[in-house]
């Protein structure tokens, strides 16, 4: 499937966690709701992995793709079963379907056939995110991108097309974009700067006028346009990006969930569980849990 530049150049990748994983022989992992996506390299040992019914053997020096939305279940087959994991949201997504496999030909399984690259990019990742180093964001985020890239190039069937190549492969009109919804992919640059400001604050208490002046317009106007550029409201893209957060912390934290929910502006921990779970489909303790898998 031919894919336009313009689909690259709208996507990004939201890092949440990454860890290494070791487990004994007799490890089973029932059967569970995954609200991110996954990607697994197997460094050591034999398992089968069950994704929404299917049985999959998974070895050493294989990557492993779980779409966001699935079910998973896992179980060892040798003494030994380590890997890595990392677990990511994507801001394009489809209306329905699996948008890295239909798009970008990901497969469920790939073999490295001896090239180590793609194990490095896991160690530089994980070695980033128990660092202390002011750009690890940034580097998370590259590496990231780095396995993304390097599971499309063994996917021989994508192909980037430029403007003025064929017009095949997709229409603008079949994708939402968790940031904004333009069919031209053009972004006002007066709402760039008040997401750049949201993105960078996600726990701030919202300030109508100060976005405002940081836009240059007024009240009336930065609504219609924000609506019109993201699809949603100040307030609902506010509270995504907190759900983002919480999430993240949620993974990376052993802060209890309570003074999470508070953090991103929530002083009811039952009202923050009922917004989580119409965000990511689970419970925070149980989003929480999923870590351990």
């Amino acid at each position: 499937m031919e894919i336009k530049q313009a689909l690259y150049t709208t996507m990004r990748f939201n890092f949440l966690y990454v860890d290494r994983y070791l487990f004994r022989s007799g490890w089973v992992y029932p059967e569970s709701y995954i609200p991110y996506n996954m990607i697994r390299y197997i460094v050591k040992g034999k398992a089968v992995f069950s994704i929404d019914g299917k049985n999959y053997l998974v070895e050493e020096k294989q990557a492993v793709y779980i779409p966001e939305g699935c079910h998973l279940a896992c179980r060892t087959l040798d003494e030994y079963f380590e890997f890595y994991s990392v677990r990511f949201r994507l801001t394009t997504q489809m209306d329905a379907g699996d948008f890295l496999a239909d798009y970008f030909n990901i497969n469920t399984i790939t073999d490295t056939n001896g090239d180590e690259s793609l194990l490095q990019y896991f160690n530089e990742l994980y070695s980033n995110a128990t660092s202390q180093n002011p750009g690890k964001m940034f580097r998370l985020r590259g590496n990231l991108e780095l396995i993304v890239a390097w599971l499309s190039e063994h996917s021989p069937n994508a192909v980037i097309t430029s403007g003025n190549q064929s017009e095949a492969a997709y229409e603008p009109k079949d994708f939402w974009h968790r940031e904004k919804k333009s069919s031209q992919y053009k972004q006002d640059p007066r709402i760039r700067v008040v997401m750049d400001y949201l993105n960078s604050h996600p726990t701030d208490k919202i300030d109508s006028q100060f976005l405002c002046h940081l836009a240059g317009v007024s009240e009336t106007t930065l609504r219609r346009l924000f609506k019109q550029q993201t699809g949603k409201t100040v307030g609902e893209y506010v509270i995504e990006l907190r759900m983002q957060t919480a999430a993240r912390r949620l993974l990376t934290t052993d802060k209890p969930i309570s003074d999470i929910a508070y953090d991103v502006g929530y002083d009811n921990p039952n009202y923050f569980t009922r917004v989580f779970k119409s965000y990511f489909g689970t419970s925070p303790y149980e989003y929480r849990k999923s870590a351990r898998i």
